[in-house]
């Protein structure tokens, strides 16, 4: 019981000395942990991306399992089609939509003052526009039109400006992104390969550990794993169809950058709750170049052809995968983007899927 007692003693010890050292030290174990943390970025992206790409290579090695029997030469194959699923989707995706980004952005730089006087002009005496005031009691006649429109051309300008400024400032840093890709890439395929003795030698430091609570963390990993593979799967299949069922429409409607904006939509709704408005957002900025009739025109189609994905197409290709009820999606979104960014955004939804299905079993079993 003496040493028991003297052992927790010496822990308490240390763990106050380490605590009041920190906080004497704060500057500086900052910008150690933050250079730890920078270093070790490029492997947490490859361990990620290693995650992402080992869904595709498990349906490859399922496919190649039924035509051969060698497993080192299945396993080398199904990586390299894997990788190069992955790296051709990422490629298309960049290049469809990047220029025509970088077009509209130019357009919209280099406008004629006498275009944006023409596009306020049919702003003005648009039908739709005088019917959704009339309603509203507003008289457009008396708004300052031109006013807002200029000051926003300014806004939008400034941050074009700095959009650029940032991007000049980041070329410098180009060969230490390029290096930093090529470590996470490295490090993906290491971890594909040996997956199953990583999982192996995880197991053996749980059981060597903790013991008792192998069990119990296997289950959480397990649940979360699920969460995560089940979600990727249907968000991705949910954007396919919605960026398809979209551009359809936009062909038959006869809209501009149709594929552009398919794609872009499509992309953008892989993000919860956000994405759909932030890809209606952009595609009516795109097509406000071309005509205003039309950018109402795509707002109406998009909003439509949303709706049907969402309670049509999304009940039954989703379903129940993730099994998160709405409320806590919204509120995870908000949460994880709040905290962490874009990052935050995506893996939201998951992770409170599965601290969901954890609580909500747990408190069954007590009930």
């Amino acid at each position: 019981m003496n040493n028991i007692k003297k052992k927790y003693i010496a822990y308490i010890v240390v763990a106050t000395i380490i605590v009041c050292a920190t906080v004497r030290y704060f500057g500086t174990v900052e910008r150690y942990i933050l250079r730890v943390t920078n270093t070790l970025m490029p492997f947490v992206a490859g361990a990620m991306m290693a995650y992402i790409i080992n869904i595709l290579m498990d349906s490859y090695e399922d496919l190649l399992l039924k035509k051969f029997h060698n497993k080192k030469i299945i396993r080398t194959v199904s990586i390299v089609l894997s990788i190069f699923t992955f790296v051709l989707v990422i490629g298309l995706l960049l290049g469809l939509i990047i220029p025509q980004l970088v077009k509209i952005m130019f357009s919209i730089m280099y406008t004629n003052p006498g275009d944006i006087k023409k596009i306020i002009e049919s702003i003005s005496k648009n039908n739709i526009v005088d019917k959704i005031a009339d309603i509203m009691n507003i008289d457009i006649k008396n708004i300052d039109i031109s006013g807002y429109v200029t000051k926003l051309i300014h806004s939008v300008m400034s941050s074009v400006g700095n959009i650029l400024m940032g991007v000049i400032s980041k070329i410098s840093g180009f060969f230490n992104t390029v290096i930093s890709v090529f470590m996470a890439v490295v490090f993906a395929i290491y971890i594909l390969v040996d997956k199953e003795r990583i999982a192996l030698q995880g197991d053996k430091l749980l059981r060597a550990f903790l013991p008792s609570k192998r069990d119990t963390v296997i289950d959480v990993l397990s649940i979360f794993n699920k969460s995560f593979r089940n979600y990727f799967i249907s968000q991705i299949k949910e954007a396919i169809i919605l960026g398809v069922l979209l551009y359809i429409v936009m062909l038959i409607a006869r809209l501009p950058y149709a594929s552009s904006i398919s794609i872009l939509v499509g992309v953008t709704a892989l993000i919860p709750v956000i994405g759909a408005y932030a890809g209606l957002f952009i595609g009516a900025l795109m097509i406000i170049t071309k005509s205003f009739s039309s950018m109402i025109i795509f707002i109406i189609v998009h909003t439509v052809v949303q709706q049907f994905e969402n309670n049509i197409i999304y009940p039954r290709v989703v379903g129940s995968s993730v099994g998160l009820p709405g409320m806590w999606v919204i509120v995870a979104v908000a949460l994880g983007g709040s905290l962490f960014g874009i990052f935050g955004v995506f893996v939201a939804v998951p992770v409170a899927a599965s601290l969901y299905f954890i609580l909500k079993r747990e408190t069954l079993k007590r009930l």
